[in-house]
């Protein structure tokens, strides 16, 4: 009964006037806007987990580009250490740190002192005043407390930094490599020269031999250390505390997104209710892509219908993939290259909701027609205008077509702009092998 009724009604379509048609036309765009308000209000009331979703591109962008600012900021402070340790002279390297040994030997007995004598006010003011005299006539010696361990500092960063390498941003693992094998050139270089410091009287440093000034009275020269030498390694050692801590900060950098920005007040509103009635067009997609089908099938011969018939689920097909490619991979590599694009010291970026929220429906509907060309490819296949030999002629300008719209949208990487050309570049194969098995079907039927 249901399919003599509908196929009444198709017959009745076809003997219908030009205004039936459009009376027909308007009764079906009304019930498709009628299931697209029912699934949009549905929508309204998720909207707070249904923004959190649509958002993760944003948030996985954002995470990206604050992640390689400060990889690129860890760079730098690397490649500062490097630079500095580079220019120094080892002799004089290995005599501060031997200073800076005996030093913290004393500083250890002091503090040693200090805690046994907390007790006594008079002692803890005299330590006090020792300790701000002690600073002001050599600041230089006091502070050299934190000499000994940058190379466990070092030491310490890179191995953060290995952890962090299954888990980078896109385009991360070449710079964090590197940055690797300088901290542990660095740290080797280090550990030589305390090792060169502790060989004494053995080692390159040695003091030289006591000066005899009176024929009873024995004065040693003590060796006085390079000041510009003695600042430099102080320098690297604060550095390596502030590589340290940011190495030990990279590994947390999917959390750090910024927000999406809003401009006025009413501006939430009315995306929450635009997000609604997308999400709503979206869910009721199947529903109106019926509703076009009765319309149009009414107008075709049953072998066009037939021949119809089949792509319907290949359509969707290919639609759901294109939706899910935008979604996954290429917003979140666009945005993470467009979001990062220039110096952040000069720009600062601000993203808003609303123009987010648009650029997305946008990628997103652009992607699910990109991604019909196969079958685009079978209809002029099929219609006679374009022959498969076509298709494989121009194989390799839609080849280098996909290369450059995958190099100006994503990061100088070669593995991301294989995942952006890489499916432009299989869909026309797809297409190229279906009009061959096409044509091959209708020859073997004729």
């Amino acid at each position: 009964m249901v399919e003599h009724s509908e196929a009444g009604s198709e017959d009745q379509l076809k003997t219908m006037s030009f205004g039936d048609h459009l009376e027909e036309l308007r009764s079906r765009v009304i019930r498709s806007l009628m299931v697209i308000l029912i699934f949009g209000v549905a929508a309204f009331f998720f909207q707070d987990t249904l923004m959190e979703l649509i958002t993760g591109p944003h948030r996985v962008a954002m995470s990206q580009i604050t992640a390689r600012q400060e990889i690129q900021k860890l760079q730098e402070k690397i490649s500062q250490a490097t630079e500095e340790l580079s220019g120094v002279v080892e002799a004089e390297a290995a005599l501060i740190l031997k200073i800076s040994r005996e030093d913290e030997d004393w500083w250890e007995r002091w503090d040693q002192f200090r805690s046994s004598q907390d007790a006594s006010p008079v002692v803890g003011r005299m330590a006090r005043l020792i300790e701000e005299r002690l600073a002001a006539l050599d600041p230089a010696r006091s502070s050299m407390r934190v000499l000994d361990a940058t190379p466990e500092r070092f030491q310490q960063a890179a191995a953060q930094l290995q952890l962090s390498l299954g888990d980078l941003p896109w385009g991360g693992e070449v710079t964090v490599q590197d940055c690797i094998d300088q901290l542990k050139q660095n740290s080797l270089l280090w550990k030589h020269w305390s090792q060169l410091s502790a060989k004494g009287a053995d080692g390159p440093v040695q003091d030289p031999p006591p000066v005899v000034l009176q024929q009873d009275v024995v004065k040693p020269v003590v060796r006085v250390p390079d000041p510009q030498t003695t600042t430099t390694l102080e320098q690297v050692a604060r550095l390596s505390i502030a590589i340290e801590m940011d190495s030990a900060q990279l590994s947390g950098w999917r959390q750090r997104a910024k927000p999406l920005a809003l401009l006025s007040y009413s501006e939430a509103f009315f995306s929450y209710v635009k997000l609604s009635l997308m999400l709503g067009m979206v869910a009721a997609l199947p529903w109106i892509t019926y509703e076009m089908w009765k319309f149009i099938a009414a107008g075709l011969f049953d072998r066009e219908r037939k021949a119809v018939r089949p792509f319907l689920p290949v359509a969707f097909l290919l639609l759901a993939s294109g939706v899910s490619f935008a979604y996954l991979v290429l917003i979140p590599i666009g945005l993470s290259f467009l979001g990062g694009y220039g110096d952040p010291e000069l720009l600062q970026a601000t993203f808003t909701l609303k123009e987010y929220l648009s650029l997305v429906f946008t990628l997103i509907l652009g992607m699910g027609i990109i991604f019909q060309l196969p079958l685009a490819m079978i209809f002029l296949n099929k219609s006679g205008i374009l022959e498969v030999d076509s298709f494989r002629k121009y194989r390799k300008y839609a080849i280098l077509g996909a290369v450059l719209i995958g190099a100006m949208l994503t990061p100088p990487d070669v593995v991301t702009q294989l995942l952006m050309a890489g499916p432009l570049t299989l869909l026309y194969e797809i297409g190229i092998i279906a009009c061959t098995m096409i044509g091959k079907k209708k020859s073997v039927t004729d």
